[in-house]
């Protein structure tokens, strides 16, 4: 049988018009095609993917089920210690294996014929492998070596799990980059995290609109209301976005200082005409928006986002991991799990329980982004051979900022979206014949 290229199988005429990616086209958001290869290039490809928490399994035996792309894996806590990672798909016939979210468990057996897997994804025993009587079974050439369950390549930073399938992924803390790795020291490490909860939403559009969205501070004050009115996050305050060497992985902040509430009295003029600048506007429980920050650094915000589905953010005392979890070219779920610390007083973790719900999917950050995603989505769906426009902030070279009113980190995640793609360079068409 002839195998077709994955190139092959693109939209003909794929146009990238600008070479600083301050152009996108709308149909990497919409075709089957290029989600089918982005399954193949970016997740099984040289990326490495967020798989869990090491505060999830924390004893052998501990198990947790994940998606990497549109792929179930298990993650699993060895006798030893070590963890492991492999597909949920039995080798036999291809029956998912483990069907709850996460458990204990010192082996993992297939409900279909019962075949037997260890904690690092082995195949051990199946039944009737030498057949009854001396009649069936397997053949004298079988080798239960051969058929364990495909395996991820698993590195730990911080108490972040990820897997890879590449054996050229670069090494982790290469890939996170300093900015990344400084950032998930300050939120995870120095105080020993727990979960507090986990939270699922459903938005109808493609996954890397969620990944322009979060490395997007230009929007932040402008679709949410409350961000600028309560003086979460406004552009009077400092901070801005610094990149891994690829521009892949972005630390977008805000940090809050004595000059926040002079460079408020501007902020009027900034939004006239807008109706987002409301600093009059009230809470009914104002202390939700008037949080003491439990770390001395004074940073509000921090939206750590690294390639290709993982975000951990900080807003006032709410800590978060998202993880992008992509269910076919119009939907994504962003999966969200709540982190408080071993040492947090009740009335702390009562404070993070409150922001929570302040932010969370029920609240303001999450429902308003997925309603916005989905307008573009739907704004888009039709549209062939046009393209957005990503200018804010200046066109040309993609580097760091020390200001949020712009589009530079989203074209620095389309920069090493392209590039591991393997797209035909920026400013041509690809004009390669459908198959």
């Amino acid at each position: 049988m002839k195998t077709i290229p994955i190139e092959a199988v693109r939209p003909a005429a794929l146009r990238w018009p600008a070479d600083d990616f301050s152009r996108v086209p709308y149909e990497i958001f919409h075709d089957p095609r290029i989600y089918q290869e982005e399954m193949q290039r970016l997740f099984h490809g040289p990326t490495w993917n967020y798989l869990g928490l090491e505060v999830e399994i924390p004893n052998w035996g501990d198990f947790l089920t994940t998606w990497v792309g549109d792929t179930h894996v298990i993650v699993t806590r060895a006798k030893n210690g070590a963890v492991h990672a492999f597909e949920n798909t039995c080798a036999h016939r291809g029956s998912r294996i483990v069907d709850t979210v996460r458990g204990n468990a010192k082996r993992h057996t297939c409900p279909y014929h019962l075949w037997n897997y260890n904690l690092a994804g082995e195949l051990t025993a199946l039944p009737l492998e030498k057949g009854h009587n001396g009649k069936g079974g397997m053949p004298p050439c079988f080798d239960k070596k051969d058929h364990g369950l495909r395996k991820l390549r698993v590195a730990i930073c911080g108490g972040l799990i990820f897997g890879t399938y590449s054996e050229q992924t670069e090494e982790l803390q290469a890939y996170l980059g300093p900015h990344s790795l400084s950032q998930i020291d300050r939120l995870l490490v120095q105080r020993k995290p727990k979960v507090i909860g986990y939270l699922r939403q459903k938005i109808p559009s493609n996954w890397k609109l969620y990944n322009e969205n979060v490395r997007d501070p230009y929007h932040a004050s402008l679709l949410h209301l409350f961000q600028v009115s309560f003086g979460i996050q406004t552009p009077a305050m400092q901070g801005g976005i610094k990149m891994d060497k690829e521009g892949k992985n972005t630390w977008n902040h805000s940090i809050l200082s004595e000059q926040d509430a002079k460079s408020r009295e501007g902020l009027a003029a900034a939004y006239a005409d807008t109706g987002k600048f409301m600093p009059d506007l009230e809470l009914a429980d104002p202390s939700l928006a008037q949080v003491k920050l439990d770390l001395d650094d004074n940073y509000k915000t921090t939206i750590l986002s690294m390639f290709p589905t993982l975000i951990v953010a900080q807003v006032d005392n709410t800590y978060a991991i998202r993880h992008l979890r992509p269910k076919g070219p119009d939907a994504v779920e962003l999966h969200i799990t709540y982190l408080g610390f071993e040492n947090d007083t009740p009335q702390l973790l009562h404070n993070r329980l409150l922001s929570v719900n302040f932010i969370g999917p029920a609240g303001y950050i999450s429902l308003e982004d997925g309603e916005a995603l989905r307008l573009v989505q739907e704004g888009t769906k039709s549209l062939r051979g046009a393209h957005s426009v990503l200018e804010m902030g200046g066109i040309g070279e993609i580097n760091d900022t020390d200001y949020m009113s712009q589009e530079i980190s989203i074209r620095g995640f389309w920069r090493h979206y392209h590039r591991v793609m393997q797209f035909p360079p920026a400013g041509h068409a690809d004009t390669r014949e459908a198959a």
